[in-house]
């Protein structure tokens, strides 16, 4: 580096100073000329930024950068974004994880004046078309991973029975969105997920949250990275299940009234209370009522069908700075498949003991008589539990779902 003239300049007079340098990416030398304001601050006239480095440059150092970096260089500005979807930098990116066939060897001025062509022709291609190639083919695999994982099905619950491995394989992560109403956005990373058979509990632990009266939106989204480091990246997309075609049988008038199944579970993420799947269930017209059909799941005049639930119901509290329990709540997991075991209906929600008043008295149990329901617009759930003081623990000797009529109508192509 030269200057024209030392840091001494009286007030006013310019100095001028080189900058050379000696890259091998051929940057061009650039020309600074600095003078001193009356004050005795330096001001620049012409500023170098990364931005107005020469083209070739850019692409040149982009594609020392590896994916992430390349996709995070791409949110800076619009024309780091051209750059970050430059075609050449993508198609080597692309050879290099998906091993292009190797040609044959050539004549190195043969092999020189192929490669020149071959980079107008991929340059010729629409700006970001070997991202988007790439990325469709990372998917792809995923997506082939994913589904050989999603293909055995667990007959009590008729679900993927790995599907704890499939969620582990994407890499996926939750997050929730709190929106108030001023239009403040708090974001909440996942602390912790816990998986059962037919549910997955997750966790944000934190002391900091907004007050409930303040809110106007909550949001929770799934997140899958867009490239695991073993190459091959998850799908991101939203699963919706297959469509279902009701199947008309003229044959038997009770179609839709009997052949269920029923998986339940009682847990709180960390500990599973209860779990039971039972078979076979049946129905019929005359517990039509009110627009609702009444499926008996354990009844309450058969002892050899009620079960025990080990311990107490409680969720767990962890925050940052406190730990304790919830008692008398837990999660709750209903899946209720068809004759031919498909998913007829499904239900996860956290649930709460209350107390119910009955002129009946069971000398087989003697204790504080309590239960718990849910509801939503397709069906409902409602349990009866005997708490028995002896034994510290719960017996269930009643579980009633209760389905809409018209849920049935439309899957069975019935007219109940």
């Amino acid at each position: 580096m030269a200057t024209g003239g030392g840091w001494g300049q009286r007030p006013g007079q310019r100095m001028a100073i080189r900058f050379g340098y000696d890259w091998n990416l051929s940057l061009p030398s650039r020309t600074f000329h600095l003078s001193r304001t009356k004050g005795g601050k330096l001001r620049s006239a012409n500023i170098i930024t990364i931005e107005s480095l020469p083209w070739e440059v850019l692409q040149q150092i982009f594609s020392y950068l590896d994916i992430s970096s390349l996709l995070c260089a791409g949110c800076v500005s619009k024309s780091f974004y051209q750059v970050a979807n430059d075609n050449l930098i993508w198609h080597r990116i692309y050879c290099r994880y998906f091993a292009c066939k190797r040609n044959a060897w050539k004549p190195r001025g043969v092999a020189i004046a192929t490669e020149k062509l071959s980079r107008i022709t991929i340059q010729d291609c629409p700006t970001g078309f070997w991202k988007k190639e790439y990325i469709s083919k990372c998917a792809g695999l995923g997506t082939r991973r994913v589904g050989q994982l999603l293909k055995s099905i667990n007959c009590y619950t008729g679900l993927p029975s790995k599907y704890k491995e499939a969620v582990k394989a994407l890499g996926i992560t939750w997050i929730i969105v709190l929106r108030e109403r001023n239009g403040k956005e708090h974001v909440k990373e996942q602390s912790k997920a816990y998986f059962n058979d037919t549910s997955a509990t997750l966790c944000w632990n934190s002391t900091v949250w907004p007050s409930l009266t303040s809110l106007k939106a909550l949001y929770v989204y799934g997140v899958t990275p867009l490239f695991h480091l073993s190459k091959t990246p998850a799908i991101n997309g939203q699963y919706s299940p297959p469509p279902h075609e009701p199947v008309l049988d003229d044959i038997d008038p009770e179609y839709g009234l009997h052949g269920y199944h029923c998986h339940i579970a009682l847990h709180n993420g960390k500990s599973c209370f209860m779990s039971g799947s039972f078979h076979n269930i049946i129905s019929r017209k005359e517990f039509i009522q009110n627009g609702f059909l009444q499926i008996t799941v354990i009844s309450s005049n058969k002892e050899s069908q009620h079960s025990t639930i080990s311990g107490n119901l409680y969720l767990p509290w962890n925050v940052e700075s406190l730990k304790g329990s919830i008692q008398h709540c837990c999660l709750m997991d209903v899946t209720v498949l068809d004759e031919a075991e498909k998913p007829f209906w499904s239900v996860s929600s956290p649930v709460a003991l209350h107390s119910v008043s009955t002129s009946t008295i069971r000398y087989s149990y003697l204790g504080e008589r309590q239960a718990i329901d849910y509801e939503d617009p397709e069906g409902k759930v409602h349990i009866e539990l005997m708490w028995l003081e002896e034994e510290q623990q719960y017996y269930i000797v009643n579980l009633v779902l209760y389905f809409i009529v018209k849920k049935i109508n439309a899957w069975f192509a019935t007219n109940y």
